[in-house]
């Protein structure tokens, strides 16, 4: 018999437009009766993400140029990168809270 995967716990960085798609996709999965998290709700958007890609062969043009937009706009990714190093340096001194004044 195979062994299921292991889940892999990690913390990262959400942008706070993303949240808030989030927090209403859990609302949603709640309202309709699943027993649904923050997580849950994060891998459901994902897992549609990539079956609506792997369905239809390839994104929207639209869709690219969101995409394209967000990667573009340097001080958001350098916002989320730096949130993320704080997380990561904060995880290293072993749950020392490290924040930005």
């Amino acid at each position: 018999m195979a062994q299921k995967p292991k889940l892999v716990k990690k913390t990262l960085i959400i942008h706070p437009i993303m949240d808030g798609y989030i927090r209403k996709t859990w609302s949603i999965l709640i309202d309709k009766g699943h027993d649904a998290t923050y997580s849950t709700a994060l891998n459901v958007m994902l897992l549609m993400a990539i079956m609506e890609v792997g369905e239809k062969g390839c994104l929207t043009e639209k869709t690219n140029e969101t995409i394209s937009g967000f990667l573009e706009d340097q001080e958001t990714i350098t916002r989320l990168n730096l949130e993320d190093y704080l997380a990561r340096l904060g995880e290293y001194y072993q749950g020392v809270a490290v924040t930005r004044r």
